[in-house]
């Protein structure tokens, strides 16, 4: 059905064409020669007319169906970057479009960090999963979990889609200045805080660090950032790592610069760059490193243990693992 618009259009261009053609009432006409030819034109006129007119009314219907296909997705101000949200869990609109905020905010925030010569993907699409997994950040896809919860570690998966990760996501790099440089990220403009330093305290006061020399060691990390997951000690030991690489990685960044940083990000042999870059070996910068958390860094109070939620069901683990993990060679 033609709406009122349309209506009106067709009978204007209806009365020009039969003004256009000087027709006159049909009874007594003859349809004869050009005459008939003028009337065929005027009828493949009107046919032309009401088409076109049924076709524009259907364009703001086309065009309602093509922006709520499009409500997810969401462009980074430069164009380079599109961002599709699948909302698996049915969360509501208002948090599809927060997340679609600080997406381009942690966009912005990671290519005003460091640079790399890593190509990242034109188009990545976020995931809102259910449950309480570990979020995940590669070349093509984010997988965020406990979005309800307000939980999800959104700029750290996205720091690793737009830097890179190893050769293409694996772990020919190791995991060092990758992790430690998202959890950084993380906790600078993201809502999941690390307390890594406080954290770091805690770990050098019971003495149950981890040597940094462990971590680099593309031998055994796997062990330390990749562990098979099926026990709580394990679990426990992946957590160690990150807050080891996170405390890490922000003491060298917060001494001696971003720009010395980004020489050493995702570089195969970290414990040769880190000497080449900072002009001391590992384990000097380790150590000051070390220094730096126990003369500066208070203890973690009760309030920040319970705001962590998993703190105390961690340290009831610590004691569990092997103590080899945490030897020096």
């Amino acid at each position: 059905m033609l709406n009122k618009s349309c209506e009106l259009n067709l009978i204007f261009h209806i009365k020009m064409k039969l003004s256009d053609l000087k027709f006159v009432k049909l009874e007594n006409t003859d349809f004869s020669g050009g005459k008939m030819l003028r009337f065929r034109v005027f009828c493949l006129i009107s046919i032309f007319l009401l088409t076109a007119c049924t076709r524009d009314a259907a364009v703001p219907e086309e065009k309602v169906k093509k922006e709520k296909n499009e409500e997810n997705i969401v462009v980074t101000e430069d164009g380079k970057i599109t961002f599709k949200i699948f909302n698996t869990i049915k969360v509501p609109q208002e948090k599809v479009e927060s997340i679609k905020e600080e997406l381009l905010d942690a966009y912005d925030d990671i290519q005003n960090s460091i640079h790399t010569d890593y190509a990242s993907s034109e188009r990545i699409n976020v995931f809102l999963n259910e449950g309480n997994q570990a979020s995940w950040g590669l070349r093509t896809e984010l997988k965020l979990y406990s979005v309800k919860e307000n939980q999800y570690p959104l700029v750290h998966e996205l720091t690793h889609s737009l830097l890179g990760y190893g050769n293409n996501f694996d772990s020919e790099m190791g995991y060092l200045t990758q992790e430690g440089f998202a959890t950084y990220m993380e906790d600078k403009y993201g809502k999941q805080k690390s307390n890594s330093h406080k954290i770091m305290k805690y770990f050098f006061d019971i003495n149950k660090s981890i040597p940094i020399s462990r971590l680099i060691d593309l031998n055994q990390d796997d062990a330390y950032f990749r562990p098979p997951l099926t026990n709580q000690e394990e679990y426990t030991l992946q957590w160690m790592s990150y807050i080891h690489s996170a405390s890490f990685i922000t003491y060298l960044i917060d001494t001696y610069g971003l720009d010395k940083f980004e020489e050493i990000y995702n570089k195969e042999d970290v414990a040769y760059k880190v000497e080449e870059v900072y002009g001391k070996n590992i384990s000097e910068i380790e150590n000051d490193w070390i220094v730096y958390i126990k003369q500066s860094q208070t203890e973690l109070t009760y309030g920040d243990k319970l705001e962590m939620g998993y703190f105390y069901n961690a340290a009831s683990v610590i004691d569990q693992i092997d103590p080899k993990f945490f030897t020096k060679e």
